[in-house]
């Protein structure tokens, strides 16, 4: 049996309640408004925890557009871009962080990445 973890106020495992957590990913189209609208909407759709992703391309891939760097075959809106253009598009910039997990915090949700 696996033990119970901590997020927060929330202990969970088994015989625990549910914690609903909202998923940004790259949703904020590299605006940090949106970014801040959408940490608004998971604390107004009651939302226990927002997670964000941390990463810069450079620590997911290299510059490259030689063929196996290249999107092919998957979503028009990235087809032909290289994986590192991809994960520019799909970053949240780290300065982005404090302000984030700030508006989170302020908002009663349980910020983390």
């Amino acid at each position: 049996m696996l033990k119970n973890i901590r997020l927060g106020r929330f202990e969970i495992g088994e015989n625990q309640p549910p914690v609903i957590v909202a998923e940004m990913s790259g949703n904020h189209n590299q605006s940090l408004d949106k970014a801040l609208e959408i940490v608004d909407a998971a604390a107004d759709a009651g939302c226990d925890a927002l997670k964000i992703q941390t990463y810069t391309p450079e620590m997911l891939t290299i510059d490259c557009d030689s063929a196996d760097f290249v999107v092919k075959g998957m979503n028009s809106a990235w087809e032909k871009q290289t994986l590192f253009q991809l994960f520019q598009r799909a970053c949240t910039p780290l300065e982005w962080h404090e302000p984030i997990f700030a508006r989170a915090r302020r908002r009663g949700i349980i910020p983390f990445s």
